[in-house]
């Protein structure tokens, strides 16, 4: 099984688009983030949905 980890997303849905088209080409099997998706970036409601999107279980971060 193949995993990707993502991480320190801060509400940046252009970051996190450009890494999940990344993860893709990589054939992965199952992603898991490990926090800190929301904080002060411009995009915590569309990062969020996304991440439910792509049925991605989070860990709790520091930040969020």
């Amino acid at each position: 099984m193949r995993l990707a980890l993502i991480s320190d997303i801060h509400c940046n849905l252009v970051a996190l688009d450009t890494v999940l088209a990344n993860i893709e080409t990589h054939h992965v099997d199952q992603i898991l983030c490990l926090g800190d998706v929301v904080g002060l970036g411009p995009q915590p409601r569309h990062v969020l949905e996304r991440l439910q999107t792509i049925a991605c279980p989070v860990v709790m971060g520091n930040n969020d």
